[in-house]
């Protein structure tokens, strides 16, 4: 059962000479097949399910899952076809599987259990003691024995060659990450609609904030308005970015500090929520001011936000991203923007994970905004400028665009402008999208 993704995916692997990967990071996995559960949200170190994809177009895509998860398949392909695969393998889970082999007499049948039979049909050998057996039998089953294997874990193919299928083993962390980066029409298309909905908890976001507010209190409501709205937050605070107050200083942090005080007329606060919705993060980030903003640091966030136009202009297909730091230096410089120096410049992939960068492993040092990457069409980028200038206070924007032939596509359509709240309302009601 192929789909784009898998398409892009074997096109890769011919070229790089793999004759199959095997994925078991939840992010690939759910790249591969579109499987996921909430067992992949615990975290664990050892993978729950897997992926094997071969070069070869006529050998099938298989899901490797715990017996007792087909009814998770079914519940993911009720409204639509959200996981696919040609053959499914099957392991035991701890004592689960094995309960759930026994019929309780006493229980009718359902429909999820006619819906988890008949996707049994696709289930090929017999259930094994554990993932790295189940998978070493697919692998072998389909003579991939001495062929070059890729992994995204190395201790996965460990298991597997001392189970008997020996392999020229293969690193595909950063092959998966190449292949992520360029989005297929049906992810920029579901993508739009979580543009839609960051639109929504960043409108929500700045409705909360007024004069006298709790910052903890604020962080609550927009956690309570994204969860009800089907996104899980980032964590329980919800933004990413903020900073505190000592006295009447504003301390910006480049992530969470705790507020300490009620904000008051002129407090400068940095929205950033972020959370994900369907597989896809938002990632969404506009300055407020309480009150009315002074005519200086109106300013200061107008050029800023001038500059951040002038990059989004070159987010198009061959511009590296090395090349954007210093067209937002530059603007500030040219406009007398005390400390441009400050101005903190970061463009990346985004999709399954919230910074999708397409370097060699590991890419999230210096080499990720100082090498930079080449910008391919149907990349989803997500431009993040943060000036951290302590004259006037700090003054943060992103959005996320999907790059095409000509100019970039905004998936946010939220204004880049200053949002200005104000006085304490005289009631407040929790507003649900």
């Amino acid at each position: 059962m192929a789909n784009a993704r898998v398409a892009r995916l074997r096109s890769l692997l011919a070229s790089e000479g793999f004759d199959a990967v095997v994925l078991s990071h939840p992010h690939d996995v759910r790249y591969a097949t579109g499987y996921h559960s909430v067992l992949e949200r615990w975290t664990q170190m050892e993978p729950f399910a897997a992926a094997i994809v071969f070069a070869d177009v006529e050998k099938p895509t298989i899901l490797v899952i715990p017996e007792a998860n087909l009814g998770i398949v079914a519940v993911l392909n009720r409204e639509a076809q959200n996981c696919t695969f040609d053959e499914i393998r099957t392991f035991d889970m701890l004592n689960f599987c094995e309960v759930s082999r026994y019929v309780d007499p006493d229980r009718p049948g359902s429909r999820l259990a006619d819906d988890a039979m008949a996707i049994a049909g696709a289930i090929r050998g017999t259930c094994q003691p554990d993932i790295a057996a189940a998978v070493a039998a697919a692998l072998a089953d389909h003579g991939l024995a001495e062929r070059t294997i890729g992994f995204d874990e190395h201790r996965v193919s460990a298991a597997v060659a001392i189970m008997g299928v020996p392999h020229d083993y293969r690193d595909a962390l950063d092959l998966m990450m190449r292949v992520r980066v360029v989005k297929t029409p049906e992810e920029l298309a579901r993508y739009r609609t979580v543009g839609k909905m960051a639109d929504q908890v960043i409108a929500h976001a700045g409705s909360l904030l007024h004069e006298g507010v709790d910052w903890n209190d604020v962080q609550a409501g927009i956690c309570d308005f994204m969860v009800r709205n089907r996104v899980i937050p980032v964590d329980e605070g919800a933004m990413l970015f903020g900073g505190s107050y000592d006295g009447e200083d504003f301390i910006p942090d480049l992530f969470r500090t705790a507020g300490n005080r009620a904000l008051r007329d002129g407090d400068i606060v940095i929205l950033e929520t972020q959370g994900v919705l369907d597989g896809f993060w938002i990632d969404i980030n506009r300055t407020a001011v309480i009150g009315t903003p002074t005519p200086e640091y109106q300013r200061l966030h107008d050029i800023l936000r001038d500059a951040f136009l002038k990059m989004v202009d070159m987010l198009r297909p061959g511009v590296s991203t090395n090349s954007l730091p210093a067209i937002g230096y530059e603007h500030l410089k040219a406009h007398g923007v005390a400390a441009p120096e400050k101005l903190l410049v970061v463009a990346h992939g985004i999709g399954l994970m919230p910074l999708e960068i397409p370097l060699p492993y590991p890419a999230a040092g210096l080499a990720g905004v100082k090498q930079g990457f080449i910008i391919e069409e149907d990349m989803l980028i997500s431009l993040d400028s943060l000036f951290f200038g302590a004259k006037l206070g700090p003054c943060h924007m992103e959005n996320v665009y999907a790059i095409t032939a000509g100019a970039p596509e905004p998936m946010y359509a939220a204004p880049l402008e200053l949002i200005v709240a104000g006085k304490a309302p005289a009631t407040y009601e929790p507003a649900f999208a």
